[in-house]
C-alpha cells in the first residue's frame, strides 16, 4: 500500500444545524483528492479536531468512531483493489467505488460532460454558441446545487427519484436567487439529460417526467423609432464601436439573431427576377428556415463592408463580427451614449425588427417566417407588446367624440 494514501474526517462547521454539523470525509492519494459526505452528525462539543474522530467513551462517541472506522476500512478495501488491478491510483477512482459508480455505473454529471463536449464541437456546424454558454451555466449551478444541498459531486442515474428535481427547483428560486425563468429551463436541461439516458436504456422510467413548473417570462423591451434613428445617426470615434453599431443595426432590419448575423455568408444573399435582395438561411439556434426581404438600409450596410475582410472570420463572410461579450459591451456604451432607455444588447435588435414590422402592419404569418419561428406563438409574444389596432380605433374615438366634452372653465 502507497504510504501517500490518507483518509481523514471533518466537520463542515459551515452548516451547523441545532448544534451538530455534519461530518464530512477526504481521500488523498498522491497529490489527489476526493471529498464525500459521511451522511453523519455529530455535535461540536463531542468532536475532537485534531483526531478526527468524537472524543471521549461515551456510548454515543464509541458508535460513531465505530461508524467511521468502517467507512474507513471499506474505503481502504476499494483501494487497495485499485491497486491490485490498476496502475494508476486515483482518489477520486476509490471514491467511485466505494460509493458503486463502477465501469457500468452511468452518472449524472459524467452525461452532463459528455453533452457538453458534443455541443462544443458542433458550435458553428449548426449549433450556436451561445446555447453552450447557457449550457455551461447550467452545469455550473447543478455542480454548486449537488456540491452544497446533497454533499455530493456525481449520482448514478439510476438513482434519481422526484424529490431531487424538485430540491433542485426550490433551491434554484431561494437559495441560488435564479430568475424563475432561468430555474424553469434549468429544469428543462436536467430532463432533457434524463431522456438521453432513458433512450440509452440505462433507465426503465424517466423519474423527472411528472414534475412540472411554468415559466414567468419577462417583457421583451424594444428600442423606439426615435431611439432607433439616434442610433443611426450617432457619432462614434472608434471604428470597433461603429462597426457594432453597424451589425446591430442590420439585425434591427432583418431581424437576425447575433448567432445568425455571424453565420450569414455572401452565398446567403440572392436576387430574384424583379432586382429584389433577399436574405435566406437556418437559424443556428434551431434549424428552422428563414427568408428576408432586404431593405434598402440592409443593403447599404452590406455593400459597406464588402472587401473589407479586417476582423471577418473569412472573406465569404458579410460581416465583421466579433465575440458576443465584446458586442455587448460596446452596444451597451452606445446605448448610454444614445439616451436608450433600455439597455442595448444584440438580441434587443430582434425585438425592435419584431415590433417594427408589426407597427407597419406586417402580418404575423409572414413575421414568423421572417424570424424563422417553428411556431407562430413564439411570434405571438411580440403582438402582446404592442398593439397598434387600439391606437388605430382610439383615434378615430377622439375624432367622434375629442371635441364634445371640455372641462368646465
Amino acid at each position: 500500500m502507497r504510504s501517500t494514501y490518507r483518509v481523514l474526517f471533518y466537520t463542515k462547521n459551515q452548516a451547523v444545524k441545532n448544534g451538530k454539523a455534519p461530518i464530512m470525509g477526504r481521500i488523498t492519494i498522491n497529490g489527489t483528492q476526493a471529498g464525500f459526505s459521511c451522511k453523519k452528525e455529530v455535535s461540536l462539543a463531542l468532536w475532537d479536531v485534531k483526531a478526527n474522530r468524537a472524543k471521549g467513551k461515551s456510548e454515543e462517541a464509541r458508535t460513531l468512531n465505530q461508524e467511521l472506522d468502517n467507512i474507513k476500512a471499506q474505503i481502504t478495501k476499494h483501494y487497495q483493489y485499485i491497486c491490485d488491478h490498476d496502475s494508476f491510483v486515483t482518489a477520486k477512482k476509490v471514491y467511485n467505488r466505494y460509493v458503486g459508480f463502477g465501469e457500468d455505473c452511468h452518472t449524472l454529471m459524467a452525461l452532463f460532460k459528455e453533452q457538453l463536449e458534443s455541443y462544443k464541437e458542433k458550435i458553428g456546424k449548426g449549433k450556436a454558441e451561445s446555447t453552450y454558454r447557457g449550457l455551461v451555466a447550467d452545469y455550473k449551478s447543478l455542480l454548486l446545487f449537488m456540491k452544497t444541498k446533497k454533499n455530493i459531486e456525481d449520482i448514478a442515474i439510476d438513482e434519481l427519484e422526484k424529490p431531487f428535481i424538485e430540491d433542485y427547483y426550490t433551491w434554484m428560486l431561494g437559495t441560488a436567487g435564479n430568475a424563475n425563468a432561468t430555474a424553469f429551463n434549468r429544469v428543462n436541461t436536467l430532463k432533457w439529460l434524463l431522456y438521453i439516458a432513458q433512450e440509452r436504456g440505462w433507465i426503465r422510467i424517466h423519474p423527472f417526467v411528472s414534475f412540472e413548473c411554468a415559466p414567468e417570462y419577462k417583457k421583451r423591451s424594444f428600442l423606439s423609432e426615435d431611439e432607433l434613428q439616434k442610433m443611426i445617426h450617432i457619432e462614434l470615434n472608434h471604428k470597433r464601436q461603429r462597426a457594432n453599431r453597424d451589425m446591430f443595426l442590420f439585425m434591427c432590419f432583418t431581424g437576425l439573431a447575433y448567432a445568425d448575423l455571424k453565420a450569414i455568408t455572401y452565398m446567403n444573399i440572392h436576387t430574384d427576377s424583379d432586382g429584389g435582395t433577399w436574405l435566406m438561411g437556418n437559424r443556428i439556434k434551431t434549424g428552422v428556415a428563414y427568408v428576408v426581404k432586404l431593405l434598402p438600409i440592409a443593403i447599404e450596410l452590406i455593400e459597406k463592408y464588402k472587401g473589407v475582410n479586417e476582423r471577418k472570420i473569412s472573406p465569404d463572410n458579410v460581416f465583421p463580427v466579433g465575440e458576443y461579450q465584446a458586442m455587448l459591451g460596446s452596444l451597451k456604451f452606445i446605448g448610454k451614449k444614445c439616451g436608450c432607455k433600455v439597455e442595448v444588447t444584440p438580441h434587443l435588435a430582434r425585438h425592435t425588427f419584431a415590433v417594427l414590422a408589426i407597427l407597419k402592419g406586417m402580418p404575423l404569418e409572414t413575421l414568423q417566417k421572417v424570424l424563422g419561428h417553428n411556431s407562430i406563438l413564439s411570434t405571438q409574444i411580440y403582438a402582446e407588446l404592442i398593439n397598434p389596432k387600439v391606437g388605430e380605433d382610439t383615434d378615430k374615438l377622439c375624432e367622434r367624440i375629442g371635441h364634445v366634452y371640455k372641462l368646465a372653465m
